[in-house]
């Protein structure tokens, strides 16, 4: 006789038959658990209410899942309907381009210095990326230097006095030195560069 320990669900065998067994206790050889066997009828009874209980949990958790499906679905098809729209544009813009080269080519046919205006672009173009560039450095240590100068003019209250100003020169008070103090502001990065502090 084949019966399922209610604890672990493993299969147990006994040579004994239902009659035998009835009321008798039964000892899970796996887990240890104790139960009293009444009858094979209300043993198959109890069994198939937890295997509607299993079911139910099942057929719960299917749901669930169906669910978290259907609104993935949905949220799928919203983003593919968005990349046909990305890909219509994308197609319109292909056409724009195919016009222009059209375009550009027609120009060359007429302009026979078409070439040497690309070149002269190019130059210019670095010229004024190089340009841009060292405007950016120069507005950077512009900003630097009108905080250092705003912090001597407007110096914050109840500061230490032996606070040491960074970037000035020791033996002249009035004289800053920049370059020192921008060699520093690279080294400190986002630290504190106007004053030292003991605290």
């Amino acid at each position: 006789m084949i019966l399922e320990c209610k604890n672990c669900k493993k299969k147990l065998t006994f040579i004994e038959d239902d009659i035998s067994l009835e009321g008798q206790l039964i000892t899970c050889k796996y887990c240890n658990e104790d139960w009293i066997y009444n009858s094979m009828t209300l043993y198959l009874e109890n069994k198939l209410i937890e295997l509607d209980l299993d079911l139910n949990t099942k057929e719960i958790k299917i749901n669930e899942l169906n669910t978290e499906h259907n609104e993935k679905i949905q949220q799928l098809e919203k983003d593919l309907n968005l990349k046909k729209e990305e890909l219509n544009t994308q197609k319109l813009l292909e056409e724009r381009i195919s016009l222009f080269e059209k375009r550009v080519t027609d120009t060359e046919k007429l302009n026979t210095v078409q070439a040497n205006l690309e070149i002269q672009i190019a130059q210019m173009e670095n010229e004024v990326k190089k340009a841009s560039e060292t405007i950016s450095n120069k507005n950077e240590t512009i900003e630097k230097k009108t905080n250092y100068l705003k912090m001597k003019i407007n110096p914050f209250k109840n500061e230490p006095k032996d606070n040491v100003p960074i970037g000035v020169d020791d033996s002249n008070a009035d004289v800053v030195n920049f370059k020192g103090y921008e060699k520093d502001e690279k080294k400190k990065h986002k630290k504190s560069f106007f004053w030292r502090s003991n605290k």
